[in-house]
């Protein structure tokens, strides 16, 4: 397998998961010229993308989705409970609601709750080629399930999303602060490096930082607070940096 990271922000959010077999977009809150721009990008093979996996019901990860599915001619997977409350964006579009378990081409996609404010909130651990990805962002809490369903990743996508100091010192409203700290919000840096250390899992070889705030976060923090945990517990993962306005090169798994 492989992965870029096509778009990771507030502004919209889309990835891209490549098996000799075809690929999988997770979410496409990207607009549909964006999306194909960012593909473009990266050289991907549109016509292997074999469908759209949504995570949840905020606009920056659905809101290109359909319009997606449309072009492509691919189904969207998505809980029944976000797609009724954005049914309208799917217009046309072949659905196929997620329960557990269910495989797409050579994957093996494995849902799990996480703790967020959408209407239903899930990260996914992918398994291709004996190789394991786990995307987990939007979320505000880890849970011991969580912990479990991550464990043993090759590649994991972990959201750093804020730095304590710089969300507690900006110009937020108290109420939204408290939301994106709160445990239905978003990751801190230092809940991410918490996470990493707490697993001290030596079979990690890539670690992708993404949703990072454009407001309340700095690149150069989240990855010297990611630096140095990794350092502590003398794990040799790579780490790497998502964007919002520019798609990341393909990174193997």
């Amino acid at each position: 397998m492989k992965i870029s990271i096509l778009s990771s922000g507030s502004d919209g959010n889309s990835t891209l998961i490549q098996s000799p077999g075809g690929s999988i977009l997770i979410d496409s809150g990207l607009s549909g010229k964006r999306l194909m721009e960012r593909l473009d990008a990266v050289e991907a093979d549109v016509q292997s993308i074999m469908s759209i996996i949504i995570t949840h019901d905020h606009r920056d990860h659905i809101d290109g989705a359909g319009i997606i599915a449309r072009k492509l001619k691919i189904p969207v997977y998505i809980h029944e409970d976000n797609f009724h409350t954005s049914e309208a964006k799917f217009e046309k579009c072949e659905i196929k609601f997620i329960g557990n378990e269910f495989t797409i081409g050579d994957f093996t996609i494995l849902p799990f709750p996480v703790s967020h404010d959408g209407t239903a909130n899930f990260a996914y651990s992918i398994i291709s080629g004996g190789k394991k990805i786990s995307d987990l962002r939007e979320i505000g809490v880890i849970t011991g399930m969580v912990k479990h369903r991550i464990k043993d990743s090759d590649l994991l996508v972990l959201e750093s999303n804020h730095d304590l100091k710089m969300l507690h010192d900006g110009h937020y409203p108290w109420y939204l602060k408290q939301r994106i700290a709160g445990n239905r919000g978003h990751l801190s840096n230092l809940s991410a490096g918490n996470l990493i250390s707490e697993l001290n899992d030596f079979r990690l070889k890539n670690l992708i930082l993404a949703h990072l705030s454009k407001e309340n976060n700095d690149p150069n923090l989240a990855l010297d607070c990611m630096t140095a945990i990794k350092e502590a517990n003398d794990l040799t993962f790579n780490i790497h940096l998502a964007y919002q306005h520019k798609a990341i090169e393909f990174i193997e798994v």
